[in-house]
Order: structure tokens, then C-alpha cells, then sequence
């Protein structure tokens, strides 16, 4: 999988206001509210931008509708999610998430905060955190409050099971290339052609077909044979 994406920020921005229990603070650089935050990879980058990208597709319904982006030989990634309290939340926070694996790190910065009522008449729409004006509205500081913890706690759980994930990749030249070939894991097709269409077995293999109309074969969880 190929496509641009906006580099991420590999530092991590000054802290303000902020609680003890906070990892990943959200803070404002400007008119925008960031979070950003770094951590070293305990295996080896392409397998540390391998687990993030599996962790993404795994934990993205829709990846086409969240603008879902990938640059495998850069080993960045960026797409849109919703974040709430649960199903019962009066309110949904959306955002974007830019992640790279570099210089032994894995970074990432969240961006293009919004606040969205759900399932009741709110006093607005959609509210953009950049646009927020908190002197002239401070009741709005409820929304700020709340996104920073859920934020801050849903990177700490990301980071952590992208980091103690252990997948093997023997093939990250083909996977770059966007190939898939013979003796390949699932896994390693899903980074080098994404999710499949759909997905069919039966008692001897399994198939993969996509979009593209290729068709990927599988017996014993590995890759026997394409048709392109």
C-alpha cells in the first residue's frame, strides 16, 4: 500500500497545564490543539511500523471513509478516528493520527480535534477545538478537559500493543513494493495489499480477493499461489 502522507513530528511539544496521570498531553501551538508523543521500539523499525499499520487496519472499520494513508517505505501512516467515552456518550471526538517509525522511534502526532453531539439536539454541530475561542466561551474548556484524558489514554493503549506486538516479516522488500509472493503470512499480505474484499474457504485453501480483482491463496496460513 502506497500514498502520501504528511510527515510527523518527531519531537515531542511542550507540556502546559497538565495532570500527573497525563502521558500525552494535549496542548495548544498556535490556534491548534496537538498531542504528540515518542516512544523507542523494543524490536526492529520494520517490524515496529509493521505491528502500527496491522493495529490500525484491525482497529479501523472503514478505512477508505478514514482516509486511511501509507507510505510503507517511509514507514509512515495517517487516518481519521472517533474516539468516545462508549456507546452510552452524549458527544464524539474526532481527529486525525500521523504515526512514523524512525531513527528507532515510533511517533505521533494527533490533530484536527472536533467535538460532534451524538444522539441528542446539542447547541451545535460540529465543533473545531482550532477554531474554539475559550475566553469568549471557557464552558467549551469541558470539551478540551475530556478529549486530552480519552486521547492520552487511547495512545498509551495503541503504543503499547503496537510495541509488544511480535509479528515475523521475512519478506519487507515485496511487501514495499506492494507484491505479494509465495510463503508470505497473512499478515504480510494485509501490509503489502491491504484488507481483502472478501474472503472465501474451503477444505483445502483459503482466498483473498480484492478490488483489483487479484485473488490470493493460502493453505497451511501461508500464500501458495496469486492470480493477478
Amino acid at each position: 500500500m502506497k500514498g502520501a502522507i504528511i510527515a510527523v513530528l518527531l519531537m515531542i511539544l511542550p507540556c502546559a497545564a497538565i495532570t500527573a496521570e497525563e502521558k500525552y498531553p494535549l496542548v495548544k501551538e498556535g490556534n491548534s490543539y496537538v498531542c504528540t508523543g515518542a516512544e523507542p521500539c523494543k524490536l526492529d523499525e520494520n517490524t515496529t511500523f509493521g505491528s502500527a499499520m496491522l493495529w490500525m487496519m484491525d482497529h479501523n472499520i472503514d478505512a477508505e471513509k478514514n482516509a486511511l494513508k501509507s507510505d510503507v517505505s517511509k514507514k509512515s501512516i495517517g487516518l481519521n478516528y472517533t474516539i468516545s467515552e462508549g456507546e452510552s456518550a452524549d458527544k464524539t471526538f474526532s481527529f486525525h493520527l500521523d504515526m512514523v517509525v524512525k531513527d528507532g522511534k515510533i511517533a505521533f502526532l494527533v490533530k484536527d480535534v472536533k467535538c460532534t453531539p451524538k444522539g441528542v439536539i446539542g447547541m451545535f454541530k460540529t465543533l473545531s477545538f482550532d477554531k474554539m475561542n475559550l475566553t469568549k466561551k471557557p464552558q467549551y474548556k469541558e470539551y478540551v478537559d475530556k478529549f486530552a484524558v480519552l486521547c492520552d489514554k487511547f495512545m498509551q493503549t495503541m503504543l503499547t500493543e503496537i510495541l509488544n506486538a511480535d509479528i515475523k516479516l521475512n519478506n519487507w522488500n515485496s511487501i514495499v513494493e506492494g507484491k505479494v509472493v509465495k510463503g508470505m503470512t497473512a499478515n504480510e499480505v494485509k501490509l503489502a495489499m491491504g484488507i481483502p474484499l472478501s474472503i472465501t474457504e474451503n477444505s483445502q485453501r483459503t482466498m483473498w480477493s480484492y478490488v483489483s480483482g487479484a485473488v490470493v491463496m493460502f493453505e497451511k496460513g501461508v500464500v501458495t499461489g496469486v492470480i493477478n
